[in-house]
């Protein structure tokens, strides 16, 4: 049987329960040491080598893009992502395209590398 509060005692409460144990606080995140990149790349499809097809032009860039910003502490320059979209550009219109450009860049035997965003416009121009 519940006890019934008696009168005049409305408000006061009787002695005061155990203590409870403190809620366990959530353990704090892991330590997170600093960003060390692999020494490779990480390997996944290699974009395909690019004719000049303008209708594949799109594709091509796209898995240019792909791969070398997931390798972007290998293509750390703008320089060594050209040089890695030039290595694919072997093959009909692409390889013309190619050889044009470097002989425009070129002086004195060393290829003289613009911006990524200006390559890109020169290539996207010509496909």
């Amino acid at each position: 049987m519940a006890a019934q509060p008696q009168p005049g005692m409305a408000g006061i409460q009787g002695p005061p329960s155990a203590p409870q144990p403190p809620a366990s606080a959530p353990l704090p995140p892991a330590p997170i040491g600093p960003f060390i990149p692999p020494t490779r790349e990480i390997r996944l499809n290699a974009p395909p080598v690019f004719d000049g097809n303008q209708k594949k032009y799109d594709n091509f860039l796209q898995a240019v893009l792909l791969y070398t910003g997931l390798n972007s502490y290998i293509f750390n320059s703008d320089g060594l992502k050209i040089r890695f979209t030039l290595s694919f550009l072997t093959d009909k219109e692409a390889a013309q395209w190619r050889e044009a450009w470097v002989r425009r860049n070129q002086t004195a035997g060393t290829i003289n590398y613009p911006t990524w965003a200006i390559f890109e416009t020169e290539l996207s121009g010509a496909f």
